[in-house]
């Protein structure tokens, strides 16, 4: 081999050596870059789990809010029908008085 030929073959390598850095740097970006879409779709799930159990509380919160109106509802028709027994029972009863003192 001539010192033509080393030094061709020399070249070659280097140029290889440079296009294997090359890569590599390349490979380490694309890594990396990885990294950062695994971060972020790992805060992602972070998120949207706290997204479930926030709009979890807000279903429950919902619910007890329309339950209240017809909770009062029932309260009220409660007492309505309490007191519609206690005057016709007040009636009844004043009649009978009525009737046996007079």
């Amino acid at each position: 081999m001539s010192g033509e030929d080393i030094a061709a073959a020399l070249a070659r390598q280097d140029n290889e050596i440079d296009d294997l850095k090359a890569r590599v740097k390349d490979c380490e970006n694309r890594q990396e870059t990885i990294h950062e879409i695994a971060l972020s779709v790992n805060q992602l799930a972070v998120n949207m789990q706290h997204m479930l159990n926030e709009q979890k509380e807000q279903g429950k919160r919902l619910t007890a809010l329309e339950k209240q109106p017809l909770e009062r509802l029932t309260l009220v028709r409660n007492e309505v029908i309490k007191c519609l027994i206690s005057s016709l029972l007040g009636a009844l009863l004043g009649a009978v008085m009525a009737l046996v003192f007079h």
